[in-house]
């Protein structure tokens, strides 16, 4: 896109219907260079799918914050990097999709001098939540090919991590940020002759830049990630093949253990490598579309920051219990206190009641309901099974999942 008049100068020549001569204070670009805005109804769309993407990465973001904080089953490593993702996330939805959208649909940069707080804010956190499941990758092949290993995301290091994970993201973003400004500059519409003002966000880096991104966000967290899921695929097939006696060895067992938070961690990658794909294939081929196709494309990209709540809500019980109680004034979302304060995310209330209901004291020391023993029931937990998994203590694994949860 060149203007037809650059800054300074006094007269065009060359291009059909401008006959601008006089010096001007800002660059002037053909309205034709611009394409057609979109129509009333294709914007109202546009701009409600937004809105509407923003809504759901912000309340979804701020839910898994408020589970992992609020709850001390949830303080151990895996968790603190999903709350690292989900804060990263909130940022991109708030600072980085909330003020971009309408500068790709209109063209005009409506927020003033904070042009580089938005480019800082689009790559940093994304920079984060793929160093972040890079992490978790590494973590959980550890954890099933060498099983008996001490787990490298110890709190301490989950922290460390996640500060130089931060140090890396700001070192990565910094640069971009410092090269984004914003200029005046004039749209000359050829059929009326008239001069419209916007304000244009710009960054001097082009086609480098969009490679530098793409190879930092995508293509090594995509080389990182496909050789620890293929590690872990190789482990977890060999481990399940079938002994002489039909009996898994004790790292089968383990590796089974694993395997739910291996496939929320593989959804929550693969959301993310189909979601930025288009983007950075459109940015590093330097294609030309429409506004409409390149709406769209974006859309799907700042969607990645939306869809980590979902997984978490559909692939692990306590985040599940978690949302059903922010939302149960949702109607046929039924989630009563007392089913969510003796719930998966209080463990310590789940083995007070299991040893009231051994000694016989449930209605005197125990508030629980019929609604709390439905509960229990419904996940499959029988009134022998909480018992047991409070005084058996010589068979803590059979019960371990009714108290904890990866």
């Amino acid at each position: 896109m060149e203007p037809i008049l650059e800054h300074g100068e006094a007269r065009c020549s060359g291009h059909q219907n401008a006959s601008l001569e006089f010096p001007v204070t800002s660059s002037v670009y053909l309205s034709t260079e611009f394409g057609e805005l979109p129509s009333v109804l294709t914007q109202i769309f546009i701009i409600t799918a937004f809105l509407l993407l923003i809504l759901v990465a912000v309340i979804g973001n701020s839910v898994v914050l408020w589970i992992i904080y609020r709850h001390k089953v949830m303080h151990h490593g895996f968790n603190f990097f999903l709350f690292n993702m989900a804060f990263a996330d909130l940022l991109n939805a708030l600072f980085n999709v909330g003020t971009s959208w309408p500068y790709n649909l209109y063209y005009d940069w409506w927020f003033g001098n904070t042009f580089a707080i938005t480019t800082f804010f689009g790559i940093a956190p994304t920079t984060v939540s793929v160093c972040s499941m890079m992490c978790l990758s590494y973590d959980r092949c550890l954890a099933v090919t060498r099983p008996l290993r001490k787990r490298p995301l110890s709190r301490r290091r989950s922290l460390i991590a996640i500060s130089v994970i931060w140090l890396i993201s700001t070192a990565t973003a910094l640069p971009f940020a410092w090269d984004a400004h914003v200029e005046q500059a004039y749209i000359y519409d050829c059929s009326t002759g008239a001069l419209q003002m916007l304000h244009l966000a710009r960054s001097n880096g082009g086609r480098l830049m969009d490679t530098m991104l793409f190879v930092i966000q995508y293509a090594i967290p995509l080389l990182v990630l496909s050789t620890t899921f293929a590690k872990i695929a190789l482990t977890l097939r060999e481990s399940n093949e079938p002994t002489a006696d039909n009996k898994c060895s004790k790292q089968s067992c383990h590796n089974r253990a694993k395997s739910k938070a291996i496939k929320m961690l593989a959804l929550m990658v693969l959301a993310f490598m189909i979601c930025w794909l288009p983007y950075h294939i459109y940015h590093t081929s330097m294609m030309e579309g429409s506004v409409n196709t390149y709406l769209l494309i974006y859309w799907v990209a700042m969607s990645s920051c939306a869809f980590n709540p979902i997984i978490y809500c559909f692939s692990n019980e306590r985040f599940r219990i978690g949302f059903r109680y922010v939302f149960r004034w949702i109607p046929n979302v039924e989630c009563k206190r007392e089913n969510y304060e003796y719930s998966q995310l209080f463990p310590d209330k789940m083995r007070s009641m299991a040893i009231s209901l051994q000694k016989g004291r449930m209605s005197a020391t125990v508030p629980i309901q019929n609604e709390q023993r439905r509960h229990f029931s419904s996940q499959g937990y029988s009134t022998p099974d909480i018992v047991k998994c409070s005084v058996e203590a010589e068979k803590p694994k059979k019960y371990a999942n009714l108290l904890t949860s990866d």
